[in-house]
């Protein structure tokens, strides 16, 4: 009697075939040159035991924002970039060539790392109240995207209100009264908001996907060799992302030491927002596209995108088969 495979299951079969089309283990020698925002991606893999492959070397480095670790891919300097989703949709209207291969999104519902946020004694209550106000937010970003959805939810533009450039993570612009909100991300979201120095005004599960990606240039997936390392890569950010899930309590130190933060604060971080990987299905496509969507009508990108040829599938069935392992 023949047994029919559901979707998961068919790509968990199917990721030994991917593995052996992509190499399984890539050749030694190769080096993987990777780009990383504060260090959240290698400290992921290092904590879980993921961070030392034997078959290929990875080489580090540190970026603020997808943005310049697109350019950088773009120059040939960076082979694989981990980021949010929104600067994939300013790469691809540039033509960049690069590829996304591998997705995690929240594994809670109404999990997120982004909020929109204001001093405790801010006259700003609701989202509807920052037409006119000063917001701080990095373009480019998926801090971009949340403020332009949340306006446009409250039947408001970008051009409603004052935009700031944020040029880090922190809250520095509204310490010094320069900006009236901000959109903050982890780990200051999470530290300030249990230190009272700040009231969330809008969550960020409310107003973008939740996406991060795994970001490769064609370049390096042309070059076999490191296709093969980027296979095992995305398995192992995936592993990595599964144990920490799993294994709060024995993530947060290293967490708490990456961020300088309280061992309490970085589990209330992980659990505040945890992750999984899965395989690039018609949702996260589509999700891609409506946020393209919004870009295009607040006259930000120039022409009507087609998501879809932003996404490298090629990787699915092994992402598939580190959540599907016992």
């Amino acid at each position: 009697m023949k047994t029919s495979l559901t979707p998961l299951r068919a790509l968990v079969a199917g990721a030994f075939l991917s593995l052996a089309a992509c190499g399984g283990t890539a050749e030694s020698g190769t080096t993987l040159k990777v780009a990383d925002q504060l260090h959240a991606l290698k400290s992921s893999l290092d904590v879980a035991g993921e961070g030392q492959p034997t078959d290929y070397k990875i080489e580090w480095a540190n970026f603020i924002g997808g943005p310049p670790i697109i350019a950088a891919q773009t120059g040939g300097s960076i082979d694989v970039g981990w980021m949010a989703e929104t600067p994939l949709i300013f790469a691809q209207a540039a033509g960049s060539r690069v590829k996304v291969v591998a997705v995690s999104q929240s594994a809670k519902a109404g999990g997120s790392a982004y909020a929109l946020v204001v001093k405790p004694n801010s006259p700003i209550r609701t989202a509807a109240d920052l037409k006119g106000k000063s917001v701080t937010f990095m373009k480019g970003t998926v801090l971009h995207y949340f403020i332009a959805n949340l306006l446009e939810k409250q039947g408001l533009s970008l051009k409603d209100i004052k935009q700031v450039q944020a040029t880090g993570f922190g809250t520095g612009l509204l310490d010094k009264d320069a900006a009236d909100a901000i959109i903050l991300t982890e780990p200051f979201l999470t530290e300030l908001e249990q230190a009272g120095k700040i009231r969330i005004i809008a969550n960020g599960a409310d107003f973008t996907p939740g996406f991060n990606y795994l970001v490769a240039s064609d370049a390096a997936l042309a070059d076999p060799a490191k296709a093969k390392a980027i296979g095992d890569l995305a398995a192992r950010a995936a592993r990595a992302q599964r144990w920490q899930r799993e294994h709060v309590k024995k993530a947060a130190p290293a967490l708490a030491k990456q961020y300088n933060v309280d061992i309490a604060i970085a589990e209330k971080i992980i659990e505040r927002s945890p992750s999984k990987y899965t395989p690039i299905d018609n949702s996260i496509i589509a999700a891609h596209q409506a946020e393209a969507d919004l870009f295009l009508k607040e006259g930000l990108i120039r022409k009507k995108l087609d998501a879809s040829q932003i996404f490298d599938k090629r990787y699915d069935s092994i992402v598939a088969a580190q959540e599907a392992a016992k």
